[in-house]
């Protein structure tokens, strides 16, 4: 999926997380393969494989990374003396300020609708974004509650330069994620997932209630033996039919309600951008209204 999205036009992130230098330098390597265009790694500064991930970083010459949860002055100035570019996520303004005293050199203004780890703040992106933009004297791209043409056209009418995008990604042919969590996706709505408190941090999921319906819908299914088989959900029949393997926790941004066809990475991005560009040509209702005022 990486790779997908870097031939589309976008900068694909590895996901580093909780992954060895080994198993990172695996993803690397395997991410190559697929594509001479640039991709980078996200690195939660929390890892206990942070120092590790940075390192490979720097001796496999990516040219920019994105780091979330934690401080941002821990790799920044190491990171940028190797000439890797930084991009800091953050939840709040305060935090967007000790970014740039950092020295990154974007920031990534996160709203709470964002799936997975987030911010116990609950500042929304349509709030956080200007603030933020406003605050610092850096590119400021926006993540949460961003799945289409419009929500990229109304990041960049707050002041964002570009959009961080997660949820809608695991709704593409090339995310390698289980039938039953891109079921999930197909069938959430606006309220079916949730803001789960741990401790100093929080994590959106899908509500047991939506995971309890594709459960039921697969079983569904199942029993009638119309289940459709997709190589690239790389699941086998087996799989399929012992139905408990609806994961116990999925994460997801409440824009999963807008996760409607599972398309490919590259229609999904030019999409989101034809959308965008729609959006802000002069015979667009909203722009005559706009010039009417």
């Amino acid at each position: 999926m990486v790779a997908a999205v870097s031939e589309a036009g976008g900068f694909g992130i590895l996901g580093a997380g909780a992954w060895k230098k080994d198993e990172l330098k695996t993803q690397i390597d395997q991410t190559r393969e697929l594509t001479e265009k640039p991709f980078g790694v996200n690195i939660v500064v929390r890892s206990p494989h942070a120092v590790d991930q940075v390192n490979l970083v720097i001796e496999e010459g990516l040219k920019a990374v994105t780091t979330s949860a934690g401080n941002p002055h821990t790799f920044t100035a190491r990171l940028k003396e190797a000439g890797v570019y930084v991009m800091h996520v953050l939840p709040t303004v305060q935090f967007a300020k000790i970014a740039e005293q950092a020295g990154v050199d974007a920031v990534i203004a996160e709203g709470v609708e964002s799936g997975g780890f987030t911010s116990r703040y609950e500042v929304t992106t349509f709030a956080l974004v200007p603030q933020v933009v406003d605050a610092v004297n850096l590119p400021v791209l926006a993540a949460g509650g961003i799945g289409d043409g419009r929500g990229f056209a109304a990041a960049l009418a707050l002041g964002a330069m570009g959009v961080q995008l997660g949820t809608v990604f695991m709704g593409t042919q090339e995310a390698n994620i289980t039938h039953a969590y891109k079921q999930a996706l197909l069938m959430a709505r606006d309220t079916d997932t949730h803001l789960v408190r741990m401790g100093r941090a929080a994590q959106r999921q899908m509500t047991d209630e939506l995971r309890q319906r594709v459960s039921d819908t697969l079983a569904s299914k199942a029993d009638r033996r119309d289940l459709e088989i997709d190589d690239t959900i790389r699941l086998d029949w087996d799989e399929h039919v012992k139905l408990k393997k609806v994961p116990r926790v999925m994460s997801a941004g409440q824009v999963a309600g807008l996760v409607r066809d599972i398309v490919p990475a590259k229609e999904l991005i030019e999409q989101m951008v034809q959308g965008a560009k729609a959006i802000f040509s002069p015979d667009n209702d909203c722009i005559k209204l706009i010039e009417a005022v």
